[in-house]
C-alpha cells in the first residue's frame, strides 16, 4: 500500500468520511479499477474504524453481523458520479483476513492498495499484516491444484477462482485487466511462491469456501438494500457495465426492492449476467 497523491474530488470525499466517523476513523483505503486508472470507474474505498457508532443503530446491527457495511456516496466527478464505500472495524477485518475460509476480504487486501489515511504507526503495522496475510492466503488456498506454471495462467486462475465465490458480474476481461495493470506485483508474488516448496499446496477446502463465499455474498447483496441508497439501480448499472446487460427497473422496486426486486434477479440469472 503506497501513500502516493489523489485527485481533489477523492480528497474530498476522504474529508466527508473522516467529519462522518470522526476519530473512529482508523484508516481509509482506495483500491479496484479507480485507482487503477481505469476512466468510467467509481471509487471503491474502505473505512476502517475502531468501532461502531452508536447510531444508525440499524446500521451498527447489520455491520457487526455481517461485514462490511456497503454505502453509495455521491462523488463530485464526471467519471463516476458515486462512490462505493465498504465500513468495517480493523479488528474484523484482522479477523477475517486470518480466520475466513471464503475469500471475500483477503482477496482485495491481497490486491495494490492505496492508504487515503492512517491514524498512526500502529495502524499501518495493522495494514501491513493485512496486506501480507491476505496474501498469503490468496496464493496458498486458493490455487487448483496442480497450479498453472506461468504467472499469467496462475493469477487468471486465481482470480477466476475468487471471482466464482460471489456473485460477480465480471468476465475474463477484467481479470486479465486486473493482472495486467499490475503485472509486476503479481509476477513477483508468483516467483516468490514458485522458490517456496512449502507454498504450493493448494486448499483442499476450495469448494465448501466457493459455497460459503456464494451464501454470504447474496445475503450481503439483501444486507446492501437496507444500507445503500438507490440500490437497485448501483447494482443493475454495474451489472449492465460489466455485463452488457440492461434491465429496466419499476419505482415500486426501487422503493421496496425486499420485496419485489427479486424478478430481475432472476432475470440476469438467466441472462447470465453473473456467475
Amino acid at each position: 500500500m503506497d501513500g502516493k497523491p489523489v485527485d481533489d474530488a477523492v480528497a474530498r470525499l476522504v474529508a466527508d468520511l473522516l467529519e462522518r466517523y470522526g476519530e473512529r476513523v482508523d484508516a481509509i483505503v482506495l483500491y479496484g479499477s479507480y485507482l487503477r486508472g481505469v476512466a468510467d470507474a467509481m471509487p471503491d474505498l474502505y473505512v476502517l474504524l475502531n468501532g461502531w457508532p452508536a447510531q444508525p443503530r440499524l446500521h451498527r446491527w447489520l455491520g457487526a453481523a455481517l461485514p462490511p457495511n456497503v454505502l453509495n456516496l455521491h462523488f463530485d466527478n464526471p467519471r463516476s458520479g458515486r462512490a462505493k464505500v465498504s465500513v468495517l472495524t480493523m479488528a474484523q477485518l484482522k479477523r477475517a483476513v486470518t480466520g475466513d475460509r471464503h475469500p471475500y476480504f483477503w482477496a482485495r487486501f491481497a490486491q495494490p492498495c492505496q492508504r487515503l489515511h492512517c491514524r498512526n504507526q500502529d495502524v499501518a503495522a495493522q495494514l501491513d499484516f493485512v496486506a501480507v496475510r491476505s496474501v498469503e492466503r490468496l496464493m496458498d488456498e486458493v490455487p487448483p491444484n496442480p497450479a498453472p506454471e506461468t504467472s499469467a495462467a496462475f493469477w487468471m486462475a486465481v482470480f477466476a477462482r475468487t471471482y466464482a465465490a460471489e456473485f460477480r458480474s465480471e468476465g475474463q476481461r477484467k481479470r486479465a485487466a486486473l493482472y495486467a495493470a499490475n503485472q509486476g506485483h503479481y509476477d513477483r508474488l508468483f516467483q516468490a511462491r514458485q522458490a517456496s516448496a512449502t507454498s504450493q499446496r493448494g486448499s483442499q477446502a476450495w469448494p465448501l469456501a466457493l459455497a460459503v463465499g456464494k451464501l454470504l455474498s447474496l445475503l450481503r447483496i439483501v444486507k446492501s438494500a437496507l444500507t445503500f441508497e438507490d440500490a437497485v439501480d448501483y447494482m443493475l448499472w454495474k451489472v449492465e457495465r460489466h455485463s452488457g446487460v440492461r434491465l429496466d427497473v419499476t419505482e415500486r422496486q426501487r422503493r421496496y426492492p425486499l420485496l419485489f426486486a427479486w424478478p430481475l434477479a432472476w432475470r440476469l440469472y438467466r441472462l447470465k449476467a453473473f456467475r
